[in-house]
């Protein structure tokens, strides 16, 4: 049972993380006027921010681009809504799930599109296998990808080569290759055959940003088509479909917008939205974006819960979050830059760099990496997949602070002191 003390401090927590919208909606009003870069690194407005979270104090959470906290007014949507739908399912999860459309278009607005082309989809995944089984590619049709796309979209297009014929042809970056390095790499690749390239807008686990609207240019020039794997873009870094042009782009909404988990969308340009076959059987018109929805019964409360996501975000502002997670970035880049045996890989232009790095130390796998940092130190970061740089995957989010930032290096710091 708990002691009134503990009562009383649940208590107020409860209370200040339901009043933490408006709070965080006075600190941005607080800094109407000033760049988001001066913002960045004011303490008091990111204290506000952080109030606004539950987080677990025995950890320091900065695997990010994986999946993200809930800011509090997420989950108690979420939570008031679950009871609401299981009081009576039929009406209320019905009504709860009608919600998604006006999520449609406030999403829209956020990545410069027609509400009528996008999706809401469950994550990434799910909306690289809509476009990857609904293209109607034939035997001989190539499909050509980064070296770097191993993880999702990789196996969708291995499977329709083992099924269909295609042909998958992989371009080999450098690490963190220049926009100019890669399209003349992805052009030097590209056949009459091609038919599709495959790229993310932010490359997971690495960091740099792929030159999307070039690419989509190259691909348009060659009669081909472009899918962009925008996981750890949306709700991170500005996305307007308008400037980068390309014919789809799947998102998660769980991770950067933090979002409930099981949310994410899929914009699919007007003109390709008839030609392109949806993943289940549905009565909707080929011209409905919402043939891509209809997957049975969904979770009425995960997806009104959408709304207070974005709600939250648009508060904060998207350039003020931009902002805080590169200067935290840089805040680690600097601290590790001439350490021995230690390695930071970014997106080398500051101007484009977001808030993902991937950091190696010698003599330390990723996964023993990812494992020494949480268990002696508390650290949640991201181990790597088989295949890719050995490291931990370091994204931190808006709730973090430069002191937790510090915590981080000196523990790499020691952990390369103790490598041999």
């Amino acid at each position: 049972m708990l002691t009134r003390r503990e009562s009383f401090r649940g208590a107020a927590a409860v209370a200040l993380c339901a009043n933490a919208v408006s709070i965080v909606e006075a600190a941005a009003q607080s800094a109407t006027g000033r760049s988001a870069d001066s913002v960045a690194a004011d303490e008091t407005f990111w204290r506000s921010v952080r109030q606004a979270y539950r987080l677990d104090s025995r950890y320091i959470i900065l695997n990010g681009g994986g999946n993200n906290p809930y800011p509090a007014s997420v989950t108690d949507a979420l939570h008031r809504f679950d009871q609401m739908a299981s009081s009576a399912p039929r009406p209320h999860n019905y009504t709860l799930w009608g919600q998604v459309h006006n999520h449609r278009r406030r999403l829209a607005r956020l990545m410069d599109c027609s509400p009528d082309e996008l999706a809401i989809t469950r994550n990434t995944t799910e909306g690289l296998n809509i476009v990857g089984w609904g293209l109607s590619l034939r035997e001989g049709d190539e499909v050509l990808m980064a070296d770097s796309e191993d993880q999702y979209a990789s196996p969708i297009f291995a499977q329709r080569a083992k099924r269909h014929g295609i042909l998958v042809r992989r371009v080999e970056l450098p690490i963190e290759p220049t926009a100019k390095e890669t399209v003349a790499l992805f052009e030097q690749s590209m056949t009459n055959a091609t038919k599709l390239i495959v790229a993310s807008h932010l490359v997971d686990g690495l960091g740099y940003v792929l030159p999307i609207r070039e690419l989509s240019d190259l691909a348009h020039d060659r009669g081909a088509q472009l899918l962009t794997d925008g996981a750890l873009g949306f709700g991170h870094v500005p996305v307007s479909m308008k400037e980068l042009n390309c014919d789809y782009y799947a998102t998660s909404l769980h991770k950067w917008l933090s979002a409930p988990l099981g949310t994410g969308a899929l914009f699919v340009k007007s003109d390709r939205l008839e030609s392109l076959w949806p993943l289940y059987g549905t009565r909707r018109a080929a011209d409905d974006i919402r043939k891509f929805e209809d997957i049975g019964t969904r979770s009425g409360p995960t997806l009104a819960a959408i709304g207070q996501a974005i709600d939250f975000y648009e508060h904060l502002g998207p350039d003020r979050k931009l902002a805080r997670v590169r200067y935290l970035l840089s805040i680690v880049m600097t601290a590790l830059e001439n350490v021995e045996k230690v390695r930071v890989i970014t997106e080398p232009d500051a101007s484009k760099r977001a808030g993902l790095a991937r950091i190696s130390v010698s003599g330390f796998s990723g996964r023993a990496l990812t494992s020494r940092l949480r268990d002696q130190y508390g650290l949640l970061t991201y181990g790597n997949w088989p295949g890719e740089i050995d490291g931990v995957y370091v994204s931190p989010n808006v709730f973090n602070t430069p002191r937790e930032m510090k915590i981080l290096t000196d523990a790499i710091k020691e952990t390369a002191a103790s490598s041999n």
